[in-house]
């Protein structure tokens, strides 16, 4: 492909981002410098191998290969952006965010893509530990607010709960009632 040309490729290996070409037989025919490096291999070890049997999961491998081939046969469109895992050297998975687009040859015929995707691991680990906090956060307050109904309202606005709650108790047990509860329930808190 024209990608292997000397310039181009110098050129491409400035970029920060992995860029892979996959020929119609699923072999790699070109990747950069970064897309070496994040893999763990050296240029030679990846041109000419399959992509899908060698640099990614074997959860993912079918599935990725029947997409690759409907998107070959024309059966659906390449997503402009997707990630997926791929496999590094040491049995690493990394994400990658991937932007595509389709190789044509002058008849029109799709012969490969081209894509060009970020290492985006971190991102969705940091992702996940945040939404987990969120989370968490949420069952806390929720969580709280349930309390609350189980604590008497006299209790509710005072610095010190756990007298104010021995209050609550010691006149319910001396006089049936609170006092302090259903004043402010006849007239709502002390502002």
């Amino acid at each position: 492909m024209a990608v292997n040309t000397p310039e181009i490729s110098q050129i491409l290996d400035l970029v920060r981002g992995i860029i892979v070409v996959i020929d119609a037989d699923q072999r790699v025919s070109y990747i950069n410098r970064k897309g070496c490096e994040l893999l763990g291999y050296e240029k030679r070890d990846i041109i000419g191998k399959n992509w899908f049997d060698n640099f990614l999961p074997g959860k993912i491998r079918e599935d990725l290969k029947t997409v690759f081939d409907k998107l070959l046969d024309g059966e659906i469109e390449l997503a402009e952006y997707f990630d997926n895992v791929v496999l590094t050297k040491t049995g690493q998975e990394r994400i990658i965010g991937w932007h595509n687009t389709v190789l044509k040859n002058d008849a029109g015929s799709i012969v490969g893509t081209l894509s060009m995707g970020e290492d985006i691991t971190e991102q969705r680990e940091m992702d996940f530990l945040r939404d987990q906090r969120i989370q968490e956060l949420q069952d806390r307050v929720s969580e709280l607010m349930s309390m609350k109904m189980h604590i008497p309202i006299c209790s509710w606005d005072k610095k010190d709960m756990k007298k104010a709650i021995h209050d609550h108790y010691q006149r319910i047990s001396t006089t049936g009632k609170c006092s302090e509860c259903l004043r402010i329930l006849k007239t709502g808190p002390k502002l």
